[in-house]
């Protein structure tokens, strides 16, 4: 009796949305009751919602020792280890699961979402189309495979998948949101912006808020109505800021470059010169550069011929930085003392972590691609001496618009771009700091203008892959049939990259010309340097 009365009052505080009654409540009702799978389940989901993913575990790990063959059980697990970032346990808790019970809809569409989520579309596409058969009626399958065909930017699907969701579901404010963005992926602007200005939604659904205010942006920008076009950039950015604001903060990073810059500003040429052979492995190739200067471009150019492949956008550079500032303490004076002993285990770091993304083993060139590892070339150029480094430049005053008109993923760098103004200002520190750098790194150095792989593709691009030391292919020119098999493309030019080379974003900024008034100062100097 006791037992039941604990149960119900901790479903009470549940219905109340009283979390913590609800845990302390079952928590005592499986004191006396320690078979109750039941129980166990709830407090797993319970523990999970309050973010003790510890105790989550455990319970859900109980719920198996008391029914093994408890799929949902095995995929409750599959969503904490996600959370944890362990997609290995997460995926095997996820097969074990549909391994238990394959036509179970929640089990599938859980294993899509994983599948979704580390960008393997052709299983998550697979998954999502087995919960739409055995849930016909559920939305969210059709969404996320919407979502999925938009990022692998496949149009065809797209299109067919909004006319299910449209015939199965009618026109709610959740199937205009995605007709919207269809007739945006169809360059349909103006039907486009009389969508999603007549649109009701949740103005506190942040994802949502910033999606329709960019890509109301978007298509103002596309029809010439720049005035327009700018207020809403400005409304997409100040909505992330406000979203974010205790949670990121762009002084943070930008102390830390500040700190570096003043730490060299008076060495003298050659600092952290180091001819040492550490051991025989291939030192990486880094692309690096400013966002928005085309390094998804070069990216998929270069990943194109068959000899060269590139690592999208991995934490590998700053997994290693977060350990050698255990012996430099952020300043590169120290990088001139620092002991062969501690190179050589910071190297064998940075491979081991490498080979999780390595395709193909026996390419032989490897290339490391993220554009704001400029801030650490020092280091990097320290660790992997033979290192080769690829700088992608772009026009400033593009570069700087298009930071302000792209709605990254929040965190401390990206709170620069939510005005020209900050944007600038990070423009010319990070550029000051790379000018350092040239003048005291021995670098193994290409420069790339954006402008001059759009102008003359075949030149630009034969002097890369010859620093690269590979041979020249045609390949390289249907570059953008490569990045369409590619299905997701994890950076913001997912959508731009799987088309041929267009002239569009060269002195965009022109367009927008009176709103850099304030902030010319800034910019031309580095027009001046880089020659535009």
């Amino acid at each position: 009796m006791e037992f039941l009365n604990l149960v119900n009052m901790a479903n009470a505080a549940v219905k109340s949305n009283k979390i913590q009654e609800a845990i302390k409540l079952f928590d005592s009702a499986l004191k006396l009751n320690p078979t109750s799978f039941e129980v166990c389940s709830k407090l797993g989901l319970l523990t999970f919602q309050a973010g003790d993913l510890d105790n989550s575990i455990n319970y859900f790990k109980k719920t198996l020792l008391l029914d093994p063959k408890s799929s949902l059980g095995y995929s409750n697990l599959g969503l904490i280890y996600s959370k944890l970032n362990n997609q290995d346990l997460a995926l095997e808790n996820y097969l074990k699961a549909h391994e238990i019970d394959p036509k179970n809809f929640i089990v599938n569409y859980n294993l899509a979402n994983h599948f979704f989520s580390n960008n393997d579309d052709k299983n998550a596409e697979k998954y999502y189309q087995l919960s739409i058969e055995l849930n016909p009626q559920h939305f969210y399958p059709y969404n996320n495979l919407f979502q999925l065909y938009d990022r692998s930017n496949n149009l065809e699907k797209l299109g067919e998948i909004f006319n299910n969701i449209l015939k199965l579901f009618g026109r709610s404010s959740q199937v205009q949101f995605l007709e919207g963005t269809l007739e945006f992926k169809k360059k349909n602007y103006k039907k486009t912006i009389n969508i999603f200005k007549s649109l009701e939604f949740d103005k506190n659904d942040y994802q949502k808020s910033v999606l329709i205010t960019n890509i109301l942006a978007k298509c103002y920008d596309h029809v010439g109505s720049y005035s327009e076009a700018y207020k809403y950039y400005s409304l997409s950015n100040k909505i992330t800021e406000n979203t974010f604001k205790n949670k990121y903060n762009k002084n943070e990073f930008n102390d830390r470059v500040s700190k570096r810059l003043s730490s060299i500003i008076d060495v003298e040429t050659g600092l952290f010169v180091d001819n040492e052979i550490y051991d025989k492995r291939s030192d990486p190739v880094f692309l690096i550069g400013f966002p928005r200067s085309g390094t998804t471009l070069l990216d998929t150019i270069l990943r194109t011929h068959k000899s060269i492949e590139v690592i999208e956008e991995k934490l590998l550079v700053e997994d290693l930085m977060n350990q050698l500032n255990n012996y430099i303490n952020n300043n590169l004076l120290n990088l001139n003392s620092i002991n062969k002993n501690v190179i050589k285990q910071l190297r064998d770091l940075y491979f081991k972590k490498r080979e999780d993304f390595v395709s193909y083993k026996n390419n032989s060139i490897i290339v490391d691609k993220l554009p704001l590892n400029i801030v650490y070339t020092a280091e990097l150029n320290k660790i992997f001496p033979n290192a080769k480094f690829i700088f992608a430049l772009r026009n400033p005053y593009d570069v700087v618009l298009s930071c302000f008109m792209q709605p990254f993923l929040p965190n401390d760098a990206m709170s620069n771009f939510y005005n020209l103004k900050d944007a600038s200002n990070f423009y010319d520190l990070i550029m000051n700091l790379w000018d350092k750098y040239q003048q005291n790194l021995n670098l193994n150095l290409q420069i790339i203008k954006y402008e001059d792989v759009v102008n003359d593709f075949d030149s630009s691009i034969k002097k890369l892959l010859k620093f690269l030391d590979v041979e020249w292919t045609n390949d390289v020119r249907n570059f953008y049939l490569t990045a369409s098999k590619r299905g997701i493309i994890n950076t913001p030019s997912y959508n731009q990259v799987n088309k041929p080379i267009y002239k569009d974003s060269i002195s965009r900024w022109k367009n927008y010309s009176d709103k850099f008034s304030d902030i010319d100062f800034k910019l031309k100097k580095w027009v001046k340097k880089f020659n535009y």
